[in-house]
Protein backbone atom coordinates (compact mmCIF):
# COMPACT_ATOMS: atom_id res chain seq x y z
CA UNK A 1 0.00 0.00 0.00
CA UNK A 2 3.18 1.93 0.76
CA UNK A 3 4.65 1.59 -2.34
CA UNK A 4 1.30 2.58 -4.20
CA UNK A 5 1.20 5.58 -2.53
CA UNK A 6 4.45 6.65 -2.92
CA UNK A 7 4.46 5.76 -6.70
CA UNK A 8 0.72 7.86 -6.84
CA UNK A 9 2.96 10.69 -4.76
CA UNK A 10 5.68 10.59 -7.64
CA UNK A 11 3.68 10.13 -10.60
CA UNK A 12 1.47 13.70 -9.02
CA UNK A 13 4.70 15.63 -8.85
CA UNK A 14 6.21 14.71 -12.40
CA UNK A 15 2.68 15.99 -13.72
CA UNK A 16 2.44 18.69 -11.75
CA UNK A 17 5.99 19.80 -11.51
CA UNK A 18 6.84 23.33 -11.70
CA UNK A 19 10.49 23.51 -13.55
CA UNK A 20 12.97 25.45 -10.84
CA UNK A 21 10.43 25.66 -7.88
CA UNK A 22 10.07 21.99 -6.13
CA UNK A 23 7.83 23.88 -3.18
CA UNK A 24 5.57 25.56 -5.66
CA UNK A 25 2.32 25.57 -3.70
CA UNK A 26 -0.76 23.02 -4.80
CA UNK A 27 -2.73 25.56 -6.48
CA UNK A 28 0.48 26.58 -8.97
CA UNK A 29 0.89 22.85 -9.86
CA UNK A 30 -3.08 21.97 -9.80
CA UNK A 31 -2.66 24.83 -12.62
CA UNK A 32 0.22 23.22 -14.02
CA UNK A 33 -1.55 19.58 -14.10
CA UNK A 34 -5.11 20.86 -15.83
CA UNK A 35 -3.47 21.30 -19.58
CA UNK A 36 -2.41 17.93 -19.69
CA UNK A 37 -5.31 16.61 -17.49
CA UNK A 38 -8.07 17.94 -19.73
CA UNK A 39 -7.38 15.64 -22.83
CA UNK A 40 -6.65 13.09 -21.02
CA UNK A 41 -9.96 12.76 -19.63
CA UNK A 42 -11.42 14.07 -22.72
CA UNK A 43 -9.53 10.60 -24.30
CA UNK A 44 -10.89 8.69 -21.24
CA UNK A 45 -14.43 9.54 -22.22
CA UNK A 46 -14.11 9.96 -25.98
CA UNK A 47 -13.08 5.82 -25.40
CA UNK A 48 -15.86 5.16 -23.08
CA UNK A 49 -18.44 6.64 -25.45
CA UNK A 50 -17.12 4.56 -28.18
CA UNK A 51 -17.21 1.72 -26.57
CA UNK A 52 -20.45 1.90 -24.54
CA UNK A 53 -22.43 3.41 -27.30
CA UNK A 54 -20.99 3.78 -30.35
CA UNK A 55 -19.24 0.43 -31.21
CA UNK A 56 -22.49 -1.48 -30.24
CA UNK A 57 -24.53 0.82 -32.98
CA UNK A 58 -22.28 -0.02 -35.57
CA UNK A 59 -22.61 -4.00 -34.82
CA UNK A 60 -26.42 -3.61 -34.62
CA UNK A 61 -26.31 -2.14 -37.94
CA UNK A 62 -23.66 -4.49 -39.48
CA UNK A 63 -26.07 -7.16 -38.37
CA UNK A 64 -29.31 -5.55 -39.39
CA UNK A 65 -27.49 -5.03 -43.40
CA UNK A 66 -25.42 -8.37 -43.12
CA UNK A 67 -27.83 -9.81 -46.11
CA UNK A 68 -27.32 -7.35 -48.01
CA UNK A 69 -23.00 -6.99 -47.68
CA UNK A 70 -23.69 -10.82 -48.74
CA UNK A 71 -24.85 -9.42 -51.61
CA UNK A 72 -22.98 -7.01 -52.95
CA UNK A 73 -19.98 -9.20 -52.15
CA UNK A 74 -21.05 -11.98 -54.14
CA UNK A 75 -21.67 -9.16 -57.08
CA UNK A 76 -17.83 -8.08 -56.57
CA UNK A 77 -16.92 -11.97 -56.31
CA UNK A 78 -19.47 -12.33 -59.35
CA UNK A 79 -17.16 -9.23 -61.24
CA UNK A 80 -13.78 -10.61 -60.90
CA UNK A 81 -15.03 -13.91 -61.82
CA UNK A 82 -15.98 -12.53 -65.55
CA UNK A 83 -14.29 -10.50 -67.33
CA UNK A 84 -15.66 -8.82 -70.05
CA UNK A 85 -13.79 -10.84 -72.80
CA UNK A 86 -15.43 -13.89 -71.12
CA UNK A 87 -19.02 -12.10 -70.95
CA UNK A 88 -18.50 -11.46 -74.68
CA UNK A 89 -17.44 -14.47 -75.48
CA UNK A 90 -20.40 -16.35 -73.78
CA UNK A 91 -23.19 -13.59 -75.54
CA UNK A 92 -21.49 -14.44 -79.07
CA UNK A 93 -22.06 -18.63 -78.11
CA UNK A 94 -25.24 -17.53 -77.18
CA UNK A 95 -26.37 -15.89 -80.35
CA UNK A 96 -24.24 -18.23 -82.48
CA UNK A 97 -26.35 -21.01 -80.30
CA UNK A 98 -30.12 -19.19 -80.67
CA UNK A 99 -28.81 -19.32 -84.90
CA UNK A 100 -28.57 -22.91 -85.09
CA UNK A 101 -31.63 -23.75 -83.28
CA UNK A 102 -35.19 -24.34 -84.93
CA UNK A 103 -37.65 -21.60 -83.75
CA UNK A 104 -39.98 -24.21 -82.70
CA UNK A 105 -40.44 -27.88 -83.90
CA UNK A 106 -42.71 -26.78 -86.71
CA UNK A 107 -39.64 -25.66 -88.70
CA UNK A 108 -38.38 -29.45 -88.76
CA UNK A 109 -40.73 -30.44 -92.01
CA UNK A 110 -38.90 -27.78 -94.14
CA UNK A 111 -35.33 -28.94 -92.24
CA UNK A 112 -36.49 -32.84 -93.25
CA UNK A 113 -36.90 -31.36 -97.12
CA UNK A 114 -33.79 -30.23 -97.21
CA UNK A 115 -32.14 -33.53 -96.12
CA UNK A 116 -34.10 -35.21 -98.93
CA UNK A 117 -32.63 -32.56 -101.41
CA UNK A 118 -29.09 -32.76 -99.97
CA UNK A 119 -29.33 -36.95 -100.05
CA UNK A 120 -30.72 -36.40 -103.81
CA UNK A 121 -27.32 -34.27 -104.52
CA UNK A 122 -24.98 -36.96 -103.10
CA UNK A 123 -27.04 -39.74 -105.11
CA UNK A 124 -29.00 -41.23 -102.54
CA UNK A 125 -32.73 -41.47 -102.14
CA UNK A 126 -34.12 -40.49 -99.26
CA UNK A 127 -37.03 -40.52 -97.13
CA UNK A 128 -37.09 -38.90 -93.33
CA UNK A 129 -40.13 -38.71 -90.79
CA UNK A 130 -40.25 -38.02 -87.35
CA UNK A 131 -40.27 -39.93 -84.29
CA UNK A 132 -43.47 -39.49 -82.39
CA UNK A 133 -43.82 -40.31 -78.82
CA UNK A 134 -40.79 -39.89 -77.36
CA UNK A 135 -40.69 -41.25 -73.78
CA UNK A 136 -38.49 -38.05 -72.47
CA UNK A 137 -40.22 -34.64 -72.56
CA UNK A 138 -38.25 -31.44 -71.83
CA UNK A 139 -38.58 -30.01 -68.29
CA UNK A 140 -40.86 -27.18 -67.99
CA UNK A 141 -38.05 -24.34 -67.40
CA UNK A 142 -36.03 -25.99 -70.37
CA UNK A 143 -35.14 -23.54 -73.37
CA UNK A 144 -34.43 -25.97 -75.80
CA UNK A 145 -35.08 -29.58 -76.74
CA UNK A 146 -34.31 -32.75 -79.68
CA UNK A 147 -36.73 -33.98 -82.04
CA UNK A 148 -35.81 -37.21 -83.01
CA UNK A 149 -35.94 -38.43 -86.34
CA UNK A 150 -35.64 -41.46 -87.91
CA UNK A 151 -34.64 -41.93 -92.37
CA UNK A 152 -34.00 -44.28 -94.80
CA UNK A 153 -31.58 -43.75 -97.89
CA UNK A 154 -31.10 -45.92 -100.65
CA UNK A 155 -28.68 -45.20 -103.47
CA UNK A 156 -30.14 -43.69 -106.55
CA UNK A 157 -30.03 -45.21 -109.83
CA UNK A 158 -26.50 -45.09 -111.59
CA UNK A 159 -24.67 -44.01 -108.33
CA UNK A 160 -21.42 -46.74 -108.70
CA UNK A 161 -19.72 -45.36 -105.47
CA UNK A 162 -22.52 -45.20 -102.60
CA UNK A 163 -20.20 -45.85 -99.79
CA UNK A 164 -18.33 -42.97 -100.70
CA UNK A 165 -20.96 -40.66 -101.44
CA UNK A 166 -23.21 -41.71 -98.21
CA UNK A 167 -20.15 -41.06 -96.46
CA UNK A 168 -20.01 -37.20 -98.25
CA UNK A 169 -23.60 -37.03 -97.22
CA UNK A 170 -23.53 -37.77 -93.28
CA UNK A 171 -20.00 -35.31 -93.23
CA UNK A 172 -22.83 -32.96 -94.34
CA UNK A 173 -24.93 -33.28 -91.52
CA UNK A 174 -22.46 -31.84 -88.98
CA UNK A 175 -21.25 -28.72 -91.28
CA UNK A 176 -25.65 -28.13 -91.80
CA UNK A 177 -27.02 -24.73 -90.90
CA UNK A 178 -29.02 -26.29 -87.78
CA UNK A 179 -27.85 -28.17 -85.09
CA UNK A 180 -28.48 -31.59 -86.50
CA UNK A 181 -26.81 -34.60 -84.59
CA UNK A 182 -26.37 -38.76 -85.93
CA UNK A 183 -27.60 -40.80 -83.37
CA UNK A 184 -27.42 -44.01 -84.93
CA UNK A 185 -26.39 -45.63 -88.61
CA UNK A 186 -27.28 -49.20 -89.66
CA UNK A 187 -25.74 -50.50 -93.19
CA UNK A 188 -27.05 -53.52 -94.80
CA UNK A 189 -26.17 -54.47 -98.08
CA UNK A 190 -28.33 -57.40 -100.25
CA UNK A 191 -26.85 -60.78 -102.43
CA UNK A 192 -26.08 -58.10 -104.79
CA UNK A 193 -24.20 -55.54 -103.21
CA UNK A 194 -27.10 -53.28 -103.37
CA UNK A 195 -25.73 -50.61 -100.14
CA UNK A 196 -29.34 -49.60 -97.72
CA UNK A 197 -29.01 -47.07 -94.29
CA UNK A 198 -30.93 -46.60 -91.94
CA UNK A 199 -30.31 -43.29 -89.58
CA UNK A 200 -31.79 -41.66 -86.68
CA UNK A 201 -31.08 -37.81 -86.28
CA UNK A 202 -31.91 -35.52 -83.85
CA UNK A 203 -32.45 -31.90 -84.33
CA UNK A 204 -32.08 -29.31 -81.75
CA UNK A 205 -35.12 -26.64 -81.32
CA UNK A 206 -36.57 -24.13 -78.86
CA UNK A 207 -39.23 -25.12 -77.13
CA UNK A 208 -42.46 -23.04 -77.49
CA UNK A 209 -43.81 -23.04 -74.44
CA UNK A 210 -48.21 -22.09 -74.19
CA UNK A 211 -47.31 -19.00 -71.86
CA UNK A 212 -45.04 -17.73 -74.41
CA UNK A 213 -46.87 -18.47 -77.58
CA UNK A 214 -49.58 -16.55 -75.63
Amino acid sequence: MKNNLKFLEGFWRILTEVPGWPDAPRKLRIRRLIPIAVPLVAMALLTLWNLAWNQPRIQAERTAHQPLLALEQEVADLQLAVTDSRATEVATRAIETGRILLQEPKQLFPILETLKNNARANAWVATFHQITGSPTAPPIEAQMCFIPVRGKLAPAAGNTLPFPSLLAYLEQLSTAAKWIDLTRLTLRADEQGRLSAEVNLRVASRVSHEKTSE
